[in-house]
């Protein structure tokens, strides 16, 4: 008997030095990555990610999320974002998302020694092949489907593993669950399927009580009216269109339509292992893994798609490498030379030789600059609203919003409430400055005789101010703007 706990004390312990040292393995795997993503801060400009930061900086300015904020996701990524705006006060646009990549970046780092250190060479093979291309994905970004990947997947790998899972742990999954649950609405069906799952499993009602609990004391940080508005209102139609039956048969569909390239192959290997195992398991096991495909590929794109879209689709590509590294006999193998096939590839975005500053310039430009010119004319005291789009420059011009709900996006011009919300301040408490989105041939949205449209060197631009705001705007103030072409009025 002493000889065999001898034997197994050596073999745990032979296993947490490997799971250590591939721990360390990843440190410098994150070092080159860090630089990667961090030259790519400005491709592709302003995204889904802008959405939530812009959400943050308002929460920053003491408005309540939903009631006073509309906001048509769940809360998590604009209280993270309203923290890290808060802790390192960012002075420019620049610094605001570099600083929402770094954290993301520390996050990313962490989560994958998490998984490695629960799962071994899995939670490491996982890291190589997802963390070298998920920016085909916009997986870098600041979005809540870069974030929750990794509790899914955990959720996913406690699930599918043959071990029993240990109390402790099974309380640890209701924080995992919670924190899907109130970052993507998209996602909740499959984090809860998950976590009733494993609840089965476990009996634990310890993980029920917590789930509930911290559920209740999120819910009870809004009004609820507002949440559920914002959350189910507003979302109802979209939800309804994207929903079908062939959210279950993408391992299916990727070989037919859509475009061919690098992202492309790797799914298609995938997928191909994918269905070999289903007729290698049982059948309990095979419908976990078709339903947590399934349920993980809600918000279906195109096989093949890359980048904009392409973010709907991180979570299934997540869950199908673990997939293939639970179900396939050293399926580390696999995955690990699919790694390097991506890694080695010319078409992997690793390669690309970025200029930071430019691309920067081309993706963020013209908030900084559109922001600035009001800025510098403006006094605090002034209010602004932008409508429709380009939200990003409420954080460069630092005026308060003169609209009810902060902002005016594009998704709540079909709602009634707020066009009527947005009709009443024109009425009652117009904005000083307006930051409209004109036509090629100079037609905006709104035209008011009591606004004057400045020009960018006699071109008509989207900014208008306030007839009683221009009058004691001071000569020294339009000098300021003169770095951006813009013309006193006359």
């Amino acid at each position: 008997m002493a000889s065999v706990l001898s034997r197994v004390s050596k073999k745990i312990a032979m296993s947490a030095k490997i799971k250590v040292l591939l721990v360390f393995l990843l440190v410098p795997f994150w070092i080159y990555l860090r630089g990667v993503y961090r030259d790519r801060l400005g491709a592709f400009g302003c995204f889904d990610d802008c959405f939530n930061i812009v959400a943050g900086y308002f929460i920053g300015q003491g408005k309540q999320l939903y009631s006073e904020i509309f906001f048509n996701h769940q809360p998590i990524l604009a209280y993270i974002s309203a923290l890290i705006q808060y802790f390192y006060q960012p002075q420019s646009i620049y610094e605001l998302i570099y600083r929402h990549r770094m954290v993301l970046i520390g996050y990313f780092a962490a989560a994958d020694m998490f998984l490695t250190l629960r799962f071994g060479l899995i939670g490491f093979a996982f890291a190589l092949l997802f963390e070298t291309t998920k920016g085909f994905l916009f997986g870098e970004r600041f979005l809540a489907e870069s974030m929750i990947v990794y509790p899914l997947v955990y959720l996913f790998a406690l699930v599918l593993q043959r071990k029993r899972i240990h109390p402790m742990e099974s309380a640890a999954t209701a924080f995992a669950t919670w924190f899907v649950v109130f970052s993507r609405e998209p996602y909740i069906p499959l984090a809860l399927f998950l976590f009733v799952v494993i609840l089965y499993k476990t009996y634990s009602k310890v993980a029920l009580m917590i789930f509930v609990l911290v559920t209740l004391a999120t819910l009870a940080l809004f009004d609820f009216r507002s949440y559920w508005w914002n959350l189910v209102t507003v979302n109802a139609q979209a939800a309804s269109e994207e929903l079908n039956w062939s959210i279950f048969f993408y391992p299916v569909a990727v070989y037919f339509g859509g475009n061919w390239n690098l992202f492309r192959w790797i799914e298609v290997i995938l997928s191909g292992l994918i269905l070999l195992t289903f007729w290698r398991t049982g059948w309990k096991r095979a419908l976990l893994v078709f339903l947590t495909l399934g349920l993980a590929n809600i918000r279906t794109v195109a096989p093949g798609t890359l980048y904009y879209v392409a973010f709907h689709h991180l979570v299934w590509y997540a869950v199908a490498i673990f997939v293939v590294l639970l179900q396939t006999k050293l399926g580390w193998i696999a995955i690990g030379w699919l790694a390097l096939l991506a890694f080695l590839s010319p078409q992997s975005y690793l390669h690309e030789n970025v200029n930071r500053a430019e691309q920067f310039g081309i993706g963020y430009g013209h908030y900084i600059m559109q922001g600035e010119i009001i800025r510098r004319l403006s006094d605090p005291t002034n209010t602004l609203f932008l409508e429709l789009w380009d939200d990003l420059i409420y954080l460069q011009a630092k005026l308060p919003s003169a609209y009810k709900y902060s902002w005016y996006t594009s998704s709540m011009a079909n709602f009634s409430i707020y066009r009527a919300a947005r009709e009443e301040m024109f009425r009652d408490y117009p904005p000083d400055f307006y930051y409209g989105q004109c036509s090629k041939n100079g037609e905006i949205s709104l035209r008011n005789d009591d606004y004057i449209r400045l020009t960018q060197g006699k071109t008509p631009t989207c900014i208008f101010v306030k007839k009683a705001v221009v009058s004691y705007i001071s000569d020294e103030r339009w000098i300021t703007v003169r770095d951006f072409s813009i013309d006193k009025p006359q």
